[in-house]
């Protein structure tokens, strides 16, 4: 296989919210655990959405923080009347109205809310709700618990 085909052929997690210090931190995890991964960091809603049309099969995880201050509603997906009230929720918001509804095609690739937030108890509620995980960046650990997850992940 040519080295254009493996890298086409790669699996990839999909990270929403451009933070070059966590990306460093993730691409350190998987190269520890000897995954060799793509991570690609999405910027806009019409990013993700081209991404995951054209990419799905090779997506395994979606990486997303609930603040992402350049998100101001759906209107990129379709969803203008959607609020994402200035980017302070817009995680959440894309989870719900876009990559969780009962009828998308993407409900099924496994997301992980990876964010320095605090999570309300109705957020966390919310997190259940929509069947992902989360880890708060704040605590110690937090390298340890994606390494984890990361693994559980990779042996499904």
């Amino acid at each position: 296989m040519t080295v254009e085909r493996e890298e086409e052929m790669k699996k990839k997690i999909l990270y929403l919210a451009f933070d070059k210090a966590t990306v460093a931190d993730i691409k350190w995890i998987l190269e520890d655990l000897n995954l060799d991964f793509e991570i690609e960091a999405i910027q806009t809603l019409p990013q993700l959405a081209d991404t995951l049309l054209e990419e799905k099969e090779r997506i395994i995880l979606i990486v997303t923080d609930t603040f992402l201050p350049a998100v101001k509603n759906l209107a990129p997906i379709g969803k203008p009347e959607i609020s994402t009230l200035d980017g302070f929720q817009a995680g959440f918001v894309i989870l719900e109205h876009f990559l969780r509804q009962k009828d998308s095609s993407y409900k099924n690739i496994p997301v992980l809310i990876l964010t320095a937030k605090i999570l309300t108890k109705k957020e966390k509620e919310l997190v259940q709700k929509l069947k992902v995980e989360y880890i708060e960046l704040f605590r110690s650990g937090w390298r340890r618990r994606f390494k984890k997850f990361i693994t559980r992940l990779s042996l499904k």
